[in-house]
């Protein structure tokens, strides 16, 4: 190897591409043409590598962002409060941005690298043209109830009603979406009015302030609002249709640029579902639910952590036919939807990588015992 490509394979190791390249390429020019090799070069990488150390910069910052409000996001939560992300090299910031399609934005922008979302977003995202995959499903299936105010017992009932979602194509939408139509319902036809109302915190209050008659909520806000007196009309884990929930998603340049951060934050996810898997480890992730839901107490996460066992897997692929099911409802409202391909917005390698090691065998083969 020479001189200079030995110096940019240190520079990617040690600093993380986090040195400017024209700054670093200046300095390994002067000194070269000053014919101070080895000796002044293994000084000041020594020295420099001290100094990333003690500024505590050696670890890449990765944003990751969710537009759920809900306990699905506890695998992140737990991941960053129990060290797993920063364990396997990482530094792991989690953001709440309201909506799928806000989400987008900002991982087109770069102000997040990262998005744990609902496959809504990101297929509309994909079909106006952003060169966006999902590289791992963390839930694959559906979850969660469809509530509703305690004198609709009936799904003729619903007709003419309002009910609550987050954003048209997010996932609250989409979960709206298989309820109805799991009861034989649709929305022109039976003149049922989706409203952007918010989270699921801010659902469950339209709910009990009257300004909607249904909503679909996670299992924890169900269980708050049941307490309230509403009803579950459907629990949407138990219909049988094939779906992709929330999924890690990133740009395909990210993933070709940087495969070192994405296999970190694989292994940090695997790690955190194996954690809240672990019944000794009950009571802190009741508390992390608790507190990150902005919950009254933590009997009312209870719920919540009750499903994180059947919700979270350790086989975190992205599923194709799964995505299959949100594309179809997306087609009904969005033309743009007709002409893509599913398999184009998947990419496997990322997780195929992961299973490869060491580190999943021993992670699976625990979990069986």
């Amino acid at each position: 190897m020479s001189m200079i490509g030995l110096c940019e394979s240190w520079k990617e190791r040690v600093f993380s591409n986090n040195v400017d390249d024209g700054v670093f390429e200046l300095l390994m020019a002067r000194w070269l043409a000053k014919g101070k090799h080895w000796f002044l070069m293994v000084v000041f990488l020594f020295v420099a590598s001290l100094g990333v150390v003690s500024e505590g910069a050696e670890l890449p910052l990765v944003r990751i962002a969710h537009g759920a409000f809900n306990e699905k996001i506890a695998v992140l939560w737990i991941g960053v409060e129990q060290g797993f992300f920063r364990k396997h090299g990482v530094e792991v910031e989690v953001i709440n941005i309201r909506t799928g399609p806000q989400t987008m934005a900002a991982l087109a922008s770069g102000d997040i690298l990262i998005a744990y979302a609902s496959p809504g977003g990101v297929l509309g995202a994909a079909a106006g043209g952003m060169d966006v995959a999902f590289f791992a499903g963390v839930v694959n299936r559906a979850d969660g109830d469809f509530v509703v105010v305690p004198d609709i017992r009936k799904a003729e009932d619903l007709r003419g009603k309002k009910i609550g979602v987050q954003s048209i194509g997010g996932g609250i939408w989409t979960f709206a979406m298989i309820a109805l139509e799991h009861l034989g319902l649709e929305p022109t036809r039976d003149k049922i009015q989706l409203m952007i109302i918010g989270d699921q915190a801010v659902l469950t209050q339209a709910l009990a302030a009257g300004r909607i008659d249904g909503a679909p909520l996670g299992y924890t806000f169900s269980g708050v609002a049941q307490g309230k007196g509403f009803r579950v009309m459907v629990d949407l884990g138990k219909v049988p249709i094939p779906y992709q929930g929330l999924s890690l998603v990133t740009q395909r340049s990210y993933l070709k640029k940087y495969p070192h951060v994405v296999d970190a934050v694989l292994r940090g996810t695997l790690d955190s579902v194996a954690f809240i898997h672990n019944p000794a480890n009950r009571e802190v992730v009741l508390r992390s639910l608790a507190r990150n839901l902005r919950l009254r107490n933590v009997q009312e996460a209870e719920s919540g952590y009750q499903v994180l066992e059947w919700l979270y897997s350790l086989d975190i692929k992205a599923s194709v036919k799964k995505l299959e099911t949100m594309h179809r409802l997306l087609v009904m409202s969005n033309p743009k939807m007709k002409g893509m391909k599913v398999e184009d917005v998947v990419d496997e390698v990322p997780v195929q990588r992961v299973e490869k090691t060491d580190f999943y065998r021993d992670l699976v083969a625990r979990a069986k015992r």
